[in-house]
């Protein structure tokens, strides 16, 4: 199978599998919210929240590097792999350690305790099953990675809805999480000792030490993201308690399942950037500039009527125990047109070269989250960090245009948006006058949005050919 064909299909194959894992995770999370309650579901955000916070000490970016150095030399895959193992397996000791250390020092009940420290071993598992991932996309067998993905996702789902079905409590759902990951992880172990060369345990020393070097900015990379992505639903359950933080992370699955827009458009355009970038100066400006007009083209109308359908879509998604999280999505989901952009922007920052400058962006991005959501969270509660998720979200995007700007070329935002923003403005008084159901009113504001952006003439000749443009300068 020739290069072209190989990506296609792994990146053919990968993508249905996440589009399964979604879409499974997106109803096994709600039924699980409605069944465990707002004080239950927020103990169990809480620990997955947590726990993937601090599982970044169990692989520190080695998974990552792992790919790069096995696909470059295929023979060293059994050494590199099983020093790897004794490195994760010293780094997981450690990170257990350091979460009993914290459960003890929050002082928490025994019940989140325990939840905690059964979804720490899931945390652990699933960080050994990445390892084993990295190897399988290092060969260009993403069809294993897939597999198991698909697998764990039916076996959640499936797991999620027995436990309701028999009345299982916090602890035990957290424990159908770790039993999941479990045997995901048994399954990958048996790929790679069948299908792939099996790992020599080794303890080399100068190893370790020139890998975890090299993984280093990885890793600092993987914390301040993880970090800012997930703290406020741990501080909010030390200055609030489960109640809030089941109200907040509630509107905040809604939002996961949007990124898959972002995620996806990211995916495709990466290697397209990264080629461009050396061959066509042109080509990739082009990019850029269509980028950040089609995520606003996206994101305003996706912002404008969730805010106005949130009431409908926590009452329908949730149920009335939840209403308290109504405002919160009206606030929250303000992130999606900056984080469509955003992200966007990280791939094009990357694929320039500029790793070290979006290390210093997203710490810049974590300590403002940490450090307004001290100051918020005290008083104003989960709304006040919904509130500090969208202005974090702002400061990212202006630190990132600010330099993109200077890199690629100054893109004037109010040509791009005033278009955008006027059909979504008419959209959106459609929707608030109209007293339809709520799949109708969604497809008809679908309908006149899009209609007033060709009246508007929002797009050109170019917009309709890009696709065709960017394959021949290919």
């Amino acid at each position: 199978m020739n290069t072209a064909k190989r990506i296609f299909k792994n990146t053919s194959i990968l993508f249905i599998a996440q589009v399964v894992n979604y879409i499974l995770a997106f109803f096994y999370t709600i039924y699980l919210a409605r069944y465990l309650g707002v004080s239950g579901f927020g103990v169990l955000t809480f620990g997955i929240s947590f726990t993937t916070i601090m599982g970044v000490t169990a692989d520190l970016g080695l998974s990552i590097l792992a790919v790069r150095e096995i696909a470059r030399d295929k023979s060293i895959s059994s050494g590199y792999t099983g020093n790897l193992i004794v490195i994760k397996l010293v780094l997981s000791s450690i990170t257990m350690g350091l979460i009993v250390l914290f459960m003890n020092l929050f002082n928490c009940p025994s019940q989140t305790i325990q939840v905690v420290y059964l979804l720490a071993l899931w945390m652990l598992f699933t960080s050994f099953t990445q390892l084993f991932y990295s190897v399988f996309q290092a060969y260009e067998e993403i069809e294993y990675q897939s597999i198991g993905t698909i697998l764990y996702s039916i076996l959640l789902f499936s797991g999620v809805f027995y436990g309701i079905f028999n009345n299982f409590s916090i602890e035990w759902f957290a424990l159908i999480y770790l039993i999941v990951s479990g045997v995901i992880l048994t399954y990958t172990v048996f790929i790679q000792i069948t299908r792939f060369p099996r790992p020599s345990l080794q303890v080399n020393w100068n190893f370790w030490k020139s890998k975890l070097t090299l993984a280093l900015p990885l890793s600092i990379a993987l914390i301040f993201s993880t970090i800012a992505f997930r703290v406020d639903t741990v501080l909010l359950s030390l200055f609030q308690g489960y109640l809030v933080v089941g109200l907040y992370t509630a509107p905040y699955k809604i939002i996961e399942v949007l990124l898959f827009i972002p995620s996806v458009y990211s995916a495709v355009i990466f290697p397209v950037l990264s080629r461009f970038h050396v061959s066509s100066k042109e080509s990739f400006q082009l990019i850029y500039v269509k980028s950040i007009k089609y995520m606003i083209i996206l994101g305003l109308p996706i912002a404008a009527g969730i805010t106005i359908l949130s009431k409908d879509i926590i009452l329908i998604l949730y149920q009335s125990a939840f209403s308290g999280s109504v405002v919160a999505l009206q606030i929250l989901i303000w992130t999606v047109p900056l984080l469509l952009l955003t992200t966007s922007f990280g791939i094009i920052l990357i694929s320039m070269n500029k790793q070290v400058l979006a290390i210093r962006l997203t710490f810049i991005y974590m300590i403002f989250n940490i450090g307004v959501n001290l100051v918020v969270i005290p008083y104003f509660s989960y709304l006040g960090a919904a509130v500090v998720t969208v202005l974090t979200e702002l400061v990212n995007f202006i630190m990132l245009f600010y330099y993109l700007s200077k890199f690629i070329c100054k893109v004037p935002l109010h040509r791009l948006i005033w278009k955008p923003a006027l059909a979504t403005v008419i959209m959106s008084l459609f929707m608030i006058s109209v007293h339809l159901n709520i799949f109708i009113t969604v497809l008809l504001a679908t309908i006149i949005y899009f209609a007033l952006l060709i009246l508007f003439k929002t797009f050109s000749k170019g917009d309709y050919n890009i696709i065709r443009k960017l394959v021949e300068k290919g």
